[in-house]
């Protein structure tokens, strides 16, 4: 049977996007079943051996004119090592005008056998009437000849073609995907699908920033890395461009999920109506002394979702406080064999201080049966109104968990004296997977613990407290100086297999008149040599060198916690 050759100008034959995972050839859609269906990418013979493809086409617009740039994707399906032919590579419009366009000065110029090779070219021309692009051709031009003579090696049509930048019109050309859908990228030579699972507006040093949180999923059966693709954002007036914060190459193994992240410098109050991705080529001008510093990042517009109406887009669970935290299976912050319960959260006031205070305490325990570090992440406390107030974590922690062992962690959260919420969503983020911005580990939804009755035991996580009988007794010297000694009657319980160190917070005993003046405090500690025990204990309050003072006394009992941002006090007890 005679073999029939690959016809060329305009002649297709529809193949399917061939994408290789592992060395082995596989069918788009088969890679990536749960992916939304989308047209195939045609494949055109461009000599008995190599294939072409178009990856993308994209006329952007520029200051003096505009920018024509493609992508155009070979492969080599003989068995032998192939020359790419000799060729210029031409647009024409549908008005008949043609351009020709320049080659990157890192194509190839022959493939490997079975290997798959991506030619870029651009050029920029000094006119906005560009029109519509509906073709692209190889076309190989013999210089010798007089006159010269030209030879159509290969026509394609270019279904898709992205007219930047962001405009509305622009983004009727491409592929619409709804927040949480699964999608491949068209054209791009990957079986990788990805999920847009969260928003978060974060302020920087350097302006706002929306930063999107992306699942990318390898449903094929060998390694891949993530190409080179962003995402931009758009307001109904303005595009904004997205960079990603992973700055190595992100490589996924057969089955494996990772999560990738987008930061989007916006401006202050703006609304964001999409998301667009675009993919990503690198054009390097021919001959350049420095290849990196001619290089020009070529963006095309591949798909667009909307962006969230919920900010945020993670949802807080109902959560019993005591119980085990449910993290995000793909954190790497908070290892397996780490247990994480919240502990305590409490609202209360601060007498004398113009804002109230919540305090949240959390027990890690080690699972495991060696030493784990002890992690490492941010928390916020969300009102039902939506205010989010950041957490200070306490100043020193132990950087070590021994096996079996349960360690205790406090955050504390300067809120408004309006404040008066008793629901709040707690979120636990991670600070290291898109530095220097924050993703959500955690979301936990629960309501503030009331604070105790006056007869009733104190909660201290690992402490129970009853205070039995508090007394103030006054000494004076001859120099005018007035020690207060606290006579203070306690009963202490702490529970099992909890680590307490000199990190743990301690107890605050503040001595106020009747006036109100502080006069004296002392903070005692719950380990070391004068550490608090059950019983009998006096406690020597600070000098003061003053007589202006009233009785009768009250002594305020806090709990204090030192943080980067200070010592913050959660009121315990007032005792008159």
């Amino acid at each position: 049977m005679k073999k029939r050759p690959w016809k060329s100008s305009l002649t297709a034959i529809m193949l399917g996007a061939m994408i290789v995972q592992g060395g082995t050839a596989v069918w788009a859609a088969d890679a990536a079943p749960t992916a939304p269906v989308s047209a195939p990418t045609v494949n055109y013979g461009l000599t008995s051996d190599i294939r072409a493809a178009v990856k993308s086409v994209a006329v952007t617009p520029t200051a003096s004119g505009s920018q024509l740039a493609v992508t155009v994707r070979l492969y080599n399906g003989g068995v032998t090592q192939n020359r790419v032919p000799e060729h210029e590579l031409r647009v024409q419009t549908s008005s008949g005008v043609s351009y020709t366009l320049k080659p990157s000065g890192t194509n190839k110029e022959s493939l490997q056998p079975k290997e798959i090779g991506e030619l870029v070219y651009m050029t920029a021309v000094d006119t906005k009437e560009i029109g519509t692009i509906d073709q692209l051709s190889f076309v190989n031009v013999d210089v010798y000849s007089y006159p010269k003579v030209e030879k159509t090696l290969l026509a394609m049509p270019t279904n898709s073609v992205w007219y930047g930048a962001m405009g509305s019109a622009a983004l009727q050309n491409l592929n619409n995907v709804t927040w949480g859908q699964s999608f491949v990228i068209p054209g791009v030579n990957s079986g990788i699908t990805y999920t847009a699972v969260e928003t978060s507006m974060q302020n920087t040093t350097a302006g706002r920033v929306a930063v999107v949180t992306v699942l990318a999923s390898n449903p094929g059966a060998g390694r891949e890395t993530v190409p080179a693709f962003r995402m931009d954002a758009q307001s109904e007036t303005k595009n904004y461009e997205g960079k990603r914060a992973e700055v190595e190459p992100v490589t996924l193994e057969a089955g494996e999920q990772k999560y990738i992240h987008f930061a989007i410098p916006v401006e202050n109050g703006v609304t964001l109506s999409n998301l667009v991705v675009l993919s990503t080529d690198t054009f390097v001008a021919k001959g350049a002394a420095e290849a990196a510093t001619a290089a020009t990042t070529v963006a095309t517009g591949k798909l667009a979702i909307a962006w969230p109406k919920q900010q945020g887009s993670t949802t807080a669970v109902p959560y019993t406080i005591g119980q085990p935290i449910a993290f995000d299976a793909l954190t790497k912050v908070v290892d397996k064999s780490t247990q994480v319960s919240l502990m305590e959260l409490h609202l209360h006031e601060n007498p004398g201080e113009g804002f109230k205070t919540a305090v949240a305490k959390f027990k890690l325990t080690n699972t495991s049966t060696s030493p784990i570090a002890l992690p490492a992440f941010v928390s916020e406390l969300v009102s039902t109104q939506g205010l989010t107030y950041q957490g200070a974590r306490q100043a020193n922690v132990t950087e070590m968990m021994n096996p079996g062992l349960s360690y205790v962690v406090s955050y504390s959260y300067i809120v408004p004296q309006s404040e008066e919420g008793t629901s709040f969503s707690l979120k636990l983020l991670d600070t290291v997977a898109a530095a220097p911005y924050t993703t959500t580990i955690a979301a936990l939804q629960t309501d503030l613990q009331q604070e105790e009755a006056e007869d009733s035991t104190i909660s201290l996580y690992p402490f129970d407290l009853k205070i039995n009988d508090v007394a103030v007794n006054t000494q004076t010297t001859a120099q005018l100086t007035y020690t207060y000694k606290v006579r203070l009657d306690m009963d202490i319980k702490q529970k099992e297999n909890v680590v307490v160190d000199n990190n743990f917070s301690k107890l605050r005993f503040e001595i106020v008149d009747s006036a109100g003046r502080v006069l004296g405090s002392k903070d005692a500690a719950f380990t070391g040599v004068n550490k608090l025990i059950s019983g009998v204990q006096m406690i020597d309050a600070s000098n003061i060198t003053t007589d202006q003072f009233s009785y009768p006394f009250t002594v305020n009992v806090y709990e204090t916690i030192e943080t980067a941002n200070g010592t913050a006090k959660r009121l315990l007890k007032v005792i008159k």
